[in-house]
C-alpha cells in the first residue's frame, strides 16, 4: 500500500508534457519575458513566431491552440491598453487563419470543437471592435496628382534681313592701346640696357683694378690691405657681370616684346575696313557689305 502511494505522488508530481516543439518552447519563452515586462506587442510577435513554427494544423493541434489562446490574451490586454484598433484587427486577422487551417486539416469534421471554438473567438473580437468597420481595411492607394498639359513650344522667330547683317562685335584690340603698350617696353628695355652698361662699366673698373694689383712685382710682397682690396675689387667685378648679363637678357626680352606690340598696331591700323555678309529668310535671301569709315583709333 505504502508503494502505490509512492507512485501516484510521483505521477501527480510529475512535470506535464510539453505540447510544444523545442523551437516553439523557445519562442515562446521569449514571449513570456516580454509579458512579464508589460511589453506587449513584442510578446505578440514571439507567440506568433512559435505559432508558424508549427505549420501542421492536424499533428500540432495542441500547441497550436495554446499559442493561439496567448495571442488573444495578449492582444485583448494590448487593446485594453493602448484603446488602438490595431490589436483587434490583428486578433480578427490570426484567428482567421486559425480557423481557415483546421478547415483545410479537418475537411469532413467542420463542426470540430477547435474549429467552432476559432470561430466564436473571431466573432468576439469582431463584436469587441467598437470603432470604425474600416479600420482594418488597407488605405487606398495614393492618388497621382495630374500634370497640367504641357504647352505649346513657342514659334521660331524668323530671321530679319536687319538682323542678319548685323556685324559680329569686334574684339580686337585698339591700335592706339597696342601702340602705348609698345612704347613703354620699349621704354623698360632701354632702362635695362642702362643697367646693364652699369653693370659692364663697374666690371670694367674693378677689373682693371685687379690688374694694377697684381702688376706688382714679384719681389715686393702684398699687404693686408692690398690683399683685401683685390678680393673686394674681385667680388665687384663678378657681381658687375651678374648684372649686365640679367639686364642684358631682359633688356632684349622687352625689346623683342615692344617691337611686336608696335608691329601689331601698324598693321592693325592698315587692315581692311569692309567685311561682307550673306543672309536669309523665308522669303528670300541677299548680301551684306560693311564699310568703317574714318581713322584708327
Amino acid at each position: 500500500m505504502p508503494m502505490l502511494h509512492a507512485v501516484a505522488l510521483l505521477l501527480v508530481l510529475a512535470p506535464a508534457q510539453s505540447v510544444l516543439s523545442p523551437e516553439a518552447a523557445e519562442y515562446n519563452t521569449k514571449a513570456m519575458r516580454f509579458y512579464d515586462a508589460g511589453q506587449l506587442a513584442p510578446a505578440v510577435d514571439e507567440f506568433y513566431a512559435a505559432y508558424r513554427s508549427m505549420p501542421d494544423a492536424r499533428r500540432d493541434l495542441a500547441g497550436r491552440e495554446q499559442l493561439a489562446g496567448s495571442m488573444r490574451s495578449t492582444l485583448l490586454d494590448l487593446h485594453e491598453q493602448t484603446g488602438e484598433a490595431a490589436p483587434l484587427c490583428r486578433l480578427q486577422s490570426i484567428l482567421q487563419e486559425h480557423g481557415d487551417a483546421l478547415a483545410a486539416a479537418y475537411p469532413n469534421d467542420l463542426d470540430k470543437l477547435e474549429t467552432r471554438s476559432a470561430r466564436a473567438r473571431h466573432e468576439e473580437a469582431t463584436q469587441l471592435a467598437a470603432f470604425d468597420p474600416d479600420a482594418c481595411k488597407p488605405p487606398p492607394p495614393p492618388i497621382a496628382a495630374a500634370l497640367p498639359a504641357p504647352e505649346p513650344p513657342a514659334p521660331a522667330p524668323s530671321t530679319s534681313p536687319a538682323a542678319a547683317a548685323q556685324p559680329p562685335a569686334d574684339d580686337r584690340i585698339p591700335p592706339r592701346q597696342l601702340k602705348i603698350a609698345g612704347g613703354v617696353t620699349l621704354g623698360l628695355s632701354a632702362v635695362l640696357l642702362g643697367v646693364m652698361t652699369y653693370g659692364l662699366a663697374t666690371e670694367a673698373s674693378q677689373r682693371a683694378r685687379v690688374a694694377e694689383i697684381n702688376d706688382k712685382p714679384a719681389d715686393c710682397p702684398l699687404t693686408l690691405a692690398e690683399f683685401n682690396d683685390l678680393q673686394t675689387s674681385r667680388g665687384h667685378a663678378l657681381a658687375g657681370r651678374r648684372i649686365a648679363i640679367g639686364t642684358g637678357v631682359a633688356a632684349g626680352v622687352t625689346a623683342a616684346l615692344g617691337t611686336t606690340l608696335l608691329v601689331l598696331a601698324h598693321r592693325s591700323a592698315r587692315t581692311k575696313r569692309w567685311s561682307a555678309a550673306p543672309w536669309w529668310s523665308p522669303t528670300g535671301g541677299g548680301l551684306t557689305l560693311h564699310v568703317k569709315l574714318g581713322t584708327a583709333r
